[in-house]
C-alpha cells in the first residue's frame, strides 16, 4: 500500500507543480499544495508513513547537494563584501523580530527562537527562476542576491544545528547536520571535471522522484481545518516574513554602497523562504524541536511568502539596468 501511495504522491505533486509553474506561481507551492490535498486536510488518501519520511529525508540531502553543486564560488568571492552584508542583515532582522512576535502571540520561548531560525533562511531556486526569466543572472544584482542567499542558508543551517544542541537535549541529530554536509559536499564536487554530468543525473533523480516526495510529504500532515483559529498569527507572520527580510537585506545593500533601485531589488530577491525554510522546519519536526500542532503556522507562512515574493520581485528587477 505504501508504494501505491508514494506513486500517487509523486504523480500528483509533479502535475500540480507544473500547473503552478504555468500559472507563474512557484513550482514548490504547487508541490506543497498537493500534499495538503492528498493528506489529512482533504482527501486523506496518502499517509505520512515511515518509508515516505525516509525518502523525504533523502530528498533534503539531494536538494542541498544540488544547491551546493550550483553555487558559484567565484561570484561569491567577487562580491563578498556586499553579499556578506546583505546576508547578515537579512538574517539578523528576522532572527530578532520573529521571536518577539511569537512570544507576544503566546508561543513558548523554544518555538519562538526556532521561528527566528526558520524565517532567517532564503530560497535560492525561486529567486533564481525570476532572475533567469528577466535575464538578470549575470548582473551585479543577480550575483549579490544569489551569493547572499547561499550565505543566508549556511548561517541558517549552522543556527539550527546550534539550536538542536542547546534546546534538543544537548545532542545533535543526524537530521540537523546532514543538510550542511550535503551542501558542503556539493560545493566540493562542483569543482570536479565530472560536475556537469553529476549535476544532470542528481537533478533528474531529484526532480522526478525525491523532490516531489519531500515537498508533497510536508503538506500531508498539515490540518487546514485546525488553522481556523490561527488566522491572525499567520497573517502577522506573513507580513513580518516579507518586511523583515526585505528591510534587513535592503539595509545591508545600502551599507555596502549599492544604489537604492538595486538595493530594493536585492531586498525583494531575498524575501522568498521556499525550500530552505521548509527543510529547517522539517529538521525541527524530526528533531522534536517543534511538533505537528504548530507546524501548520510555519508551513502556511512559508507558502504565502513564496507566492508573494515573485510578485514583488518582478517589477523591482525590471527597474535595474543590465550591469
Amino acid at each position: 500500500m505504501s508504494y501505491i501511495e508514494i506513486g500517487i504522491l509523486i504523480f500528483i505533486t509533479i502535475i500540480l507543480g507544473k500547473i503552478a509553474k504555468k500559472l507563474k506561481i512557484s513550482e514548490v507551492v504547487g508541490q506543497l499544495l498537493s500534499g495538503i490535498i492528498l493528506g489529512v486536510s482533504f482527501l486523506n488518501v496518502v499517509h505520512a508513513t515511515q518509508l515516505i519520511h525516509t525518502l523525504a529525508e533523502i530528498g533534503i540531502f539531494m536538494l542541498m547537494f544540488n544547491s551546493g553543486m550550483s553555487s558559484d564560488i567565484k561570484a561569491m568571492r567577487k562580491y563578498i563584501k556586499a553579499s556578506m552584508l546583505v546576508a547578515v542583515m537579512g538574517v539578523v532582522v528576522p532572527a530578532m523580530v520573529f521571536p518577539i512576535a511569537f512570544l507576544l502571540l503566546g508561543y513558548s520561548l523554544n518555538v519562538s527562537l526556532f521561528a527566528g531560525v526558520v524565517f532567517s533562511a532564503t530560497s535560492i531556486s525561486i529567486t533564481l527562476a525570476v532572475l533567469a526569466e528577466q535575464k538578470k543572472l549575470a548582473t551585479t544584482m543577480g550575483a549579490v542576491i544569489l551569493s547572499a542567499a547561499v550565505v543566508d542558508d549556511v548561517i541558517a543551517l549552522i543556527a539550527v544545528m546550534a539550536f538542536s544542541i542547546i534546546f534538543g537535549g544537548g545532542t545533535l541529530g543526524v537530521g540537523s547536520i546532514l543538510p550542511l554536509i550535503a551542501f558542503a559536499l556539493g560545493i566540493f564536487l562542483g569543482k570536479t571535471s565530472f560536475a556537469v554530468n553529476l549535476t544532470s543525473v542528481s537533478n533528474h533523480i531529484g526532480d522526478r522522484f525525491l523532490y516531489p516526495i519531500f515537498f508533497g510529504a510536508i503538506g500531508l500532515e498539515v490540518a487546514i481545518q485546525g488553522l481556523s483559529n490561527k488566522l491572525i498569527p499567520i497573517a502577522v507572520f506573513s507580513v513580518l516574513a516579507i518586511m523583515t527580510k526585505f528591510s534587513g537585506s535592503f539595509i545591508g545593500a545600502k551599507i555596502a554602497g549599492i544604489n537604492t533601485p538595486v538595493a530594493n531589488a536585492i531586498g525583494a530577491g531575498m524575501i522568498s523562504r521556499g525550500e530552505m525554510a521548509l527543510i529547517i522546519t522539517q529538521i525541527g519536526l524530526s528533531s522534536h524541536m517543534i511538533d505537528e500542532s504548530i507546524s501548520g503556522e510555519f508551513i502556511v507562512t512559508i507558502i504565502i511568502s513564496t507566492i508573494v515574493a515573485p510578485i514583488i520581485m518582478k517589477p523591482l528587477f525590471t527597474k535595474v539596468s543590465q550591469n
